[in-house]
C-alpha cells in the first residue's frame, strides 16, 4: 500500500512539473506569436509582409470575397495600396496559444488611413483577429485574417 502510495505521489509531482513546463512553454510561446504579429504590422514591402502568410492564407476583408492564397490576397491589397494616402498599421491586443503550440490566434486594433475624394485623410479604425499556425519549420504563419470597422474605436493602442 505504501509503494502504491509513493508510485501516485510520484505520478503526480512529475505531472506536475510537466504542466508547468507546458505552461511556461505555452506563455514563450504567446510572446513569440505576440512578437511575430508585431513584425508583420511593420512589414512594408509587398515581399516581407507575404513572408508571415501561408501559403494557403485566408482573408476576409469587409466587402471582399473570402481570398485565399498569395495571388489572391496580393491583388487585392494591391487595389488598396493604389488608394491615394493609404496606409496601414496594427497593434495586437492579446494573444492565445494552445496547448499543443501550433495553433494560437491574436486580436488586433487597426487603423487604415487614405484620402477621400477631397484630398482630406480618412482615418477609419478597425478590429482584427488572426489566426496563426505553424509551418513545417516551427514558424508562425497567419492562417486566416479577418477584419471590419469598429466606430467606436480612437487608437490602436490599448
Amino acid at each position: 500500500m505504501k509503494t502504491l502510495f509513493l508510485s501516485v505521489l510520484a505520478g503526480l509531482l512529475l505531472v506536475s512539473c510537466t504542466n508547468k513546463q507546458t505552461t511556461e512553454q505555452r506563455k514563450q510561446e504567446e510572446t513569440n506569436l505576440m512578437e511575430t504579429s508585431r513584425k508583420w504590422s511593420k512589414a512594408f514591402s509587398t515581399e516581407k509582409y507575404f513572408s508571415f502568410i501561408g501559403e494557403d492564407g485566408i482573408m476576409m476583408a469587409p466587402d471582399q470575397p473570402l481570398l485565399q492564397g498569395h495571388e489572391k490576397i496580393r491583388n487585392v491589397l494591391e487595389q488598396f495600396q493604389s488608394l491615394p494616402g493609404f496606409n496601414v498599421t496594427w497593434e495586437p491586443q492579446e494573444v492565445f496559444v494552445s496547448n499543443s503550440g501550433d495553433l494560437g490566434y491574436t486580436i488586433d486594433k487597426m487603423l487604415v488611413n487614405f484620402d477621400d475624394t477631397d484630398g482630406n485623410t480618412v482615418n477609419q479604425f478597425e478590429k482584427v483577429v488572426s489566426i496563426w499556425k505553424k509551418d513545417k519549420n516551427g514558424e508562425w504563419k497567419m492562417a486566416v485574417d479577418i477584419w471590419n470597422a469598429d466606430p467606436t474605436l480612437t487608437s490602436i493602442n490599448k
